[in-house]
């Protein structure tokens, strides 16, 4: 396994063992409709808190169930109540979903506009925009006042759950606080030590690791993906030293930290803090990398092959939580 098909199998293996538990393992019960998480406070208006910016909520209102603190209109705007939402759900289906999709992305040519994406539907905001291009749609549709605010409070509900980035809807659920302290502390220690205690000691290089991390998620997203210094990785901005040995054209090596490496160059700092420059011609003299997370990440992958529901791994999270 090649140094970057290790990196790219720990960092994928991350995402994957702590998105895995986002709805079987949801602490807690979601907020009541019309307020914001427990411990968030709902700003008083949009970006940075200015009811006059996009976004804003009116001033003394609430959010909308499932609205975030703050941000574009999609997540600021109070949704409308269920029956609404399920009639305009209904009334969708009905008149629209057959040229816009039921998930309201359109078509692939762009003859029907992907909804999600819609500047018109993001700026919506009580169907006054949505109607006014329903009134001129070809071929018109028959719909009242009523039923065109139903339709246009369901795409908005469908806007409030998309992610940042372009996530589609769904993928971050909102009122779900993940917890991923599901393993037994305990036969995380013995699994701890059988694995990782030839180079890991809770007393030494991991002394105090839980306080080093600001929540469960960041210290198991950091220990399975070897993406900390710790664990061979770079740590925050990525990079980091990079061992080396470097073979000269008479076939003596020299080993130490990598700085320079290109098709004229090769610039190595020795052990003892020399600073060696070193012509290259044809590829030589050859450098040689040293993966520092090749030995973490095969252990990483071997948990993995060994136990497919990945409880080792939320057993060692769970022991790793308790050194602080």
């Amino acid at each position: 396994m090649t140094v970057d098909t290790r990196t790219i199998v720990a960092v994928v293996f991350a995402g994957a063992v702590t998105t895995g538990h986002v709805f079987a393992q949801g602490a807690g019960s979601p907020a009541p409709q019309g307020q914001p998480p427990a411990g968030q406070t709902p700003p008083a208006g949009g970006r940075g808190g200015d009811p006059g910016q996009r976004g804003a909520t009116p001033e003394g209102g609430r959010q909308g169930r499932g609205g975030r603190a703050g941000g574009y209109t999609q997540y600021t705007r109070p949704l409308a109540s269920e029956d609404v939402l399920v009639r305009g759900k209904a009334l969708y289906g009905a008149n629209c979903a057959s040229c816009h999709a039921i998930d309201l992305r359109g078509t692939a040519d762009g003859k029907n506009p992907n909804l999600l994406r819609s500047g018109v539907a993001l700026r919506d905001q009580k169907g006054e925009l949505i109607g006014a291009r329903l009134a001129k749609h070809s071929a018109p549709l028959t719909l009242n006042e009523a039923d065109t605010v139903a339709i246009a409070e369901y795409i908005h509900s469908v806007h409030a759950t998309m992610g940042g980035q372009g996530s589609p809807p769904g993928r971050n659920p909102t009122n779900v606080t993940l917890n991923v302290l599901v393993g037994d502390p305990k036969k995380g220690e013995a699994t701890f030590t059988a694995v990782c205690a030839t180079c890991h000691s809770v007393t030494g290089n991991l002394k105090g690791i839980a306080s080093k991390f600001a929540d469960p998620r960041a210290l198991q997203n950091g220990w399975v993906s070897g993406s900390t210094s710790t664990f061979g990785g770079g740590g925050r901005g990525g990079g980091g030293p990079v061992p080396a040995v470097v073979t000269m054209a008479d076939g003596s090596k020299l080993e130490g930290t990598l700085v320079r490496e290109d098709d004229f160059l090769v610039v190595l700092i020795l052990p003892d803090g020399t600073r060696k420059s070193m012509p290259r011609t044809n590829g030589v003299p050859r450098v040689e990398l040293k993966d520092p997370k090749a030995g973490h990440v095969d252990a990483i992958v071997k948990l993995a092959h060994d136990d497919g529901q990945n409880q080792m791994l939320h057993d060692i999270t769970a022991y790793l939580w308790t050194i602080k």
